[in-house]
């Protein structure tokens, strides 16, 4: 697998684990923080209406109290509201009234006045003096037919004299928690598609340039003139102008020892054609030979000597960014030399 697709599905994978622990954990608290604003909610309304009803609990004659009875006449209201996309057309609280032996003296549906109550956490408890709630199936067999009870003491100075629980199901919420989880969800769809396409540019981008090296490099392998592509200034950028160097290096090396190869092949015309002229002294031959083959081992010992000093001279142009002077060449004197250095090798055809 090349490295730009392990690189995607590495940040893929990081992206997506990231995500589903995020939505896992935001989603899932979605439905606890709207009930705990429920459940808050009821606490304020059951404190509000305990206390509003403590006069007529106390006096015993909850049938004909005004406040009684405009309660009994809440569940007759009709309302038809839109809150936040959401359509509300009725009104779900119930409210019930418990006496201090539990016994329901009030029930805003009218069908359980008279029972008894004391065992439910929401009339047990207050009674104690804790807080008291509950939730509980409406339909044992519906598992979405949840109410929850929140109930609030009704005291006559310190004493408690009764309970009130303000019940509510909890399926009128749950409109409201799918449409924010629906939100939550679709908003993070579109999270992790872009962390998609970034990851995509990204491994592109790196695939791009390490494509772009991998190029260059095999060019230099295969002795191609190929030069420094753009890399950027970064550390993929670095590592092309450290290969670049590396080759740079090592064909100056190369040249050097092309340089020497040559140099010594050079070296062989005129240490031979010294030889030759040397050999042919020691045979009768006339005066003017002989000068003529001197003066050839004095001119190619010279010619010796230019060859070890333009190799100097060489090395030091090569440490120079520039030429000190440039000078004309002189090709039939070049063509002459060429010939008397090849003077003993026709002499002997």
């Amino acid at each position: 697998m090349k490295i730009g697709l392990r690189i995607l599905f590495g940040y893929f994978l990081v992206v997506g684990l990231a995500a589903w622990f995020v939505l896992n954990v935001f989603v899932e608290e979605v439905k606890p923080g709207v009930r705990a604003t429920l459940e808050d909610t009821l606490v304020d309304t059951a404190q509000l209406l305990a206390q509003l009803v403590a006069e007529d609990v106390k006096a015993g004659d909850l049938p004909h109290a005004a406040l009684i009875g405009r309660l009994q006449n809440y569940v007759h209201r009709s309302v038809d509201v839109n809150i936040s996309g959401v359509q509300k057309a009725t009104l779900d609280y119930r409210i019930y009234i418990t006496d201090i032996h539990g016994i329901v003296v009030f029930d805003s549906d009218n069908k359980d006045v008279g029972k008894d109550y004391s065992r439910w956490n929401d009339v047990y408890l207050p009674l104690q003096g804790k807080y008291g709630a509950r939730s509980t199936l409406a339909d044992p067999a519906d598992n979405n037919s949840n109410v929850m009870h929140v109930a609030a003491p009704i005291l006559d100075g310190g004493r408690i004299i009764g309970v009130l629980t303000v019940a509510k199901p909890i399926s009128t919420i749950t409109p409201f928690i799918e449409r924010s989880q629906r939100k939550i969800l679709r908003r993070s769809g579109w999270l992790i598609l872009g962390s998609l396409l970034i990851g995509i540019g990204f491994s592109f981008w790196l695939s791009h340039s390490l494509r772009t090296l991998q190029r260059y490099a095999i060019g230099v392998e295969n002795d191609e003139k190929v030069g420094l592509p753009k890399l950027g200034n970064n550390e993929i950028g670095a590592l092309g102008r450290a290969l670049e160097s590396m080759r740079n290096k090592l064909e100056g090396k190369q040249y050097v020892e092309q340089l020497m190869h040559t140099l010594a092949h050079e070296l062989k015309s005129p240490i031979a054609a010294i030889q030759g002229s040397a050999e042919l002294l020691t045979e009768e031959m006339t005066e003017a030979n002989r000068k003529h083959f001197l003066s050839n081992i004095i001119e190619q010992n010279q010619r010796q000597k230019q060859l070890i000093d333009k190799l100097l001279a060489l090395i030091k142009i090569e440490k120079q960014q520039i030429l000190d002077s440039v000078s004309k060449i002189d090709l039939p004197s070049l063509l002459t030399q060429v010939q008397a250095d090849a003077s003993t090798r026709l002499m002997e055809k």
